[in-house]
């Protein structure tokens, strides 16, 4: 018998890198939970990769800074390729940084919501995470590996 730890694929998309950073202070968090992670860059693998590797994981995360009141195009996409794959029972969380209005995140949650995945409430970071800002994402990611560790 062995103790697989589960695990959560954390895709993001940055232009700044301030969202590239709130991801690694949620990997940082869920691994010093106990949990495994894979974090990835929308613009370095093809959707079809990291749509393979989120449906062998027991939880995802997913980040956008917000541009133009949205979140990256790269990042909709994905979202909702997930729709057509079976993610129920999945932990999910959505996350980005903002210069000025903040609602990619929350868009997130909406285009993710057919899938019926346990949905968590949104992180948004003002500007690149530095200080109590960064242990916000830490503890962001800890919250998400205890509601996996929980199943």
């Amino acid at each position: 018998m062995t103790d697989s730890k589960p695990k959560l694929v954390i895709v993001y998309g940055t232009g700044t890198n301030n969202t590239r950073a709130v991801a690694e202070g949620i990997e940082i968090g869920a691994r010093d939970e106990g949990v495994d992670t894979v974090l990835l860059n929308v613009a370095d693998l093809e959707k079809e990769e990291i749509v393979a590797e989120i449906t062998g994981a027991q939880g995802v995360a997913i980040g956008s800074p917000t541009y133009n009141r949205k979140p990256i195009p790269a990042i909709v996409t994905l979202a909702e390729m997930l729709n057509d794959v079976d993610m129920e029972g999945k932990v999910c969380a959505t996350f980005g940084a903002y210069g000025h209005s903040g609602e990619a995140p929350k868009t997130l949650k909406r285009v993710l919501k057919p899938c019926n995945m346990e949905q968590m409430d949104v992180l948004r970071i003002l500007g690149k995470p530095s200080g109590p800002t960064l242990d916000e994402c830490r503890e962001y990611g800890a919250e998400i590996a205890r509601k996996m560790l929980e199943k």
